[in-house]
């Protein structure tokens, strides 16, 4: 290849990179501006603030899930534009976005009411960042800006594998884990102090969907 073939093929692909970069940040624009006010949609106030934190589109919360269903709004891994802590070589927005494509983690937005039971049964609930089995998710189309589709995943109670509010909020010791059987036998729920100075247990444990083939 001639030194000005492989100039100007390096030249197209920079141009292809700035304009992708102009693209992407061109949606994320008028998706800010989309998003209705706080307080617009009766959620919790976790999840409320993260509506605007990442960018949750109106439409994952303009349909409500069925049954064992599960809206998650997914996000990355690794939460830093660069590719070590405190580095100063920033990754590309198609490197940003495959990472979110694959990632098995997300907001929990919204949850079917047998969803629900179980979720909160385990100390689950909406506006938790959680892990989700690698390839369990569907993908739902929400909402369109600029032809660009929007999309969030649409899995099952029982495909959460972990919560890291949760844990964040256990390690934190803002919940506690107690035995509330009286029987000499064991009943593990989650008890966490409320602001107004009651406490709250978690309900009986519901059974959550399970795929012994995954």
């Amino acid at each position: 290849m001639e030194v000005s073939e492989a100039l100007r093929e390096k030249a197209e692909q920079k141009h292809r990179l700035v304009q992708r970069a102009l693209v992407a940040e061109a949606i994320a624009e008028e998706l800010e501006r989309s998003l209705k006010p706080r307080g617009y949609y009766n959620l919790p106030k976790l999840l409320d603030e993260r509506r605007f934190e990442y960018g949750i589109p109106n439409g994952a919360f303009e349909s409500f899930p069925a049954f064992d269903k599960v809206y998650v709004h997914q996000i990355t891994t690794k939460e830093r534009r660069t590719y070590t802590e405190g580095g100063s070589i920033v990754m590309p927005d198609a490197v940003v976005s495959v990472d979110r494509n694959r990632a098995p983690r997300g907001i929990i937005v919204a949850a079917g009411l047998a969803a629900l039971d179980s979720l909160r049964s385990s100390g689950i609930d909406l506006g938790h960042i959680v892990r989700f089995k690698k390839l369990a998710p569907f993908i739902q189309p929400i909402a369109e800006i600029q032809g660009h589709e929007l999309t969030v995943m649409v899995i099952r109670d029982g495909d959460i594998v972990s919560s890291e509010d949760l844990a964040a909020d256990y390690h934190a010791r803002r919940v506690d884990i107690r035995n509330v059987s009286e029987k000499g036998s064991y009943d593990h729920r989650f008890e966490r102090t409320l602001e107004d100075g009651t406490v709250a247990t978690t309900g009986a444990k519901v059974s959550a969907y399970y795929d012994p083939s995954v």
